[in-house]
């Protein structure tokens, strides 16, 4: 293994912890501009099944209903990306803080793929207080529905979804 001054490693740490933290936050902005685009067609192809006559117009909905809960879901995976790209960020941070809680308290520089993979799916624990009784680790499925429930997340799919079931029963029903 290879061993780092300490310049050099608070260097390159500085250097994966700008680049990670650039990752997380547009892990954001992509999902503001997802959701733009999802919330603006979804609204406007409800207004359409809305205001045409054709016998079918009660199929928009439903396809709107069932393409937001997708939406949502993709969503809420992307979330989950996000937290497991978070714990390396995370322990960076903790490493110049020179906090003795984290476990890994030298971190290697480089190593925000390995980081990844035990966050994302075993989602180990990074500090002692996360293996309480609500901590760490959880399983994916749990996580998901969690990140899911978010207010965040679920803004605008929630609102489609149940604007989507209202026509389409309204319509459908007609």
């Amino acid at each position: 293994m290879r061993s780092f001054t300490e310049p050099e490693l608070r260097g390159y740490l500085k250097d994966e912890y700008l680049l990670l933290q650039g990752q997380y936050e547009d892990f954001d902005r992509r999902t503001l501009t997802i959701k733009g685009w999802v919330g603006t067609s979804a609204f406007a192809a409800l207004a359409v099944s809305f205001g045409t006559s054709n016998k079918y117009a009660y199929i928009f909905p439903l396809m709107v209903t069932v393409l937001a809960g997708v939406f949502w879901y993709l969503e809420a995976h992307w979330k989950l990306f996000q937290q497991a790209a978070a714990d390396r960020i995370r322990i960076i941070e903790a490493f110049f803080r020179e906090d003795a809680e984290v476990f890994e308290k030298n971190p290697l520089p480089f190593q925000a793929f390995h980081q990844f993979s035990l966050s994302y799916g075993p989602d180990n624990p990074i500090y002692e207080y996360e293996k309480n009784v609500e901590g760490r680790p959880r399983p994916k499925r749990r996580r998901l529905y969690r990140l899911a429930r978010q207010g965040f997340v679920c803004q605008p799919y929630l609102t489609i979804i149940v604007l989507g079931s209202v026509l389409f029963v309204s319509t459908g029903c007609s």
